[in-house]
């Protein structure tokens, strides 16, 4: 019994360790993440249709980016984090504005070819 609690004791003290331990890097994978989504969304257009999520996200980029020089790596991960959301967000409404535009577009050319029918 008293080995079980000693192995116990000492399972949680290295499962302690370790995630102490983990907070302590900087998040530099969920960072490049929302760098990569802030690329993707501005290749989409995303300054056009998405303005204000777009600066959001590169807001969030740039403190995410200040939380680590001061490392404040929790502030970090949890900026970055939102940065790529907003990211994500900015790319998304980009695209289904695109979509909006090119099916109006669509509309359009169908009621000019309809009516060019209608004439002859």
């Amino acid at each position: 019994m008293k080995m079980l609690l000693k192995i116990g004791v000492l399972f949680s003290t290295v499962l302690l360790i370790i995630g102490c331990s983990t907070g302590k890097k900087p998040p530099t994978e969920k960072i490049a993440n929302a760098e990569l989504a802030i690329s993707r969304a501005q290749d989409n257009n995303a300054r056009e249709f998405a303005a204000v999520e777009l600066r959001q996200a590169q807001d969030n980029l740039e403190q995410a980016k200040q939380a680590v020089q001061e490392e404040e790596f929790d502030k970090a991960a949890r900026l970055a984090e939102q940065a790529l959301m907003d990211a994500s967000l900015a790319e998304t409404k980009a695209e289904s504005e695109k979509a909006s535009k090119a099916a109006a577009e669509m509309r359009e050319s169908i009621d000019t070819l309809k009516q060019e029918v209608e004439r002859k």
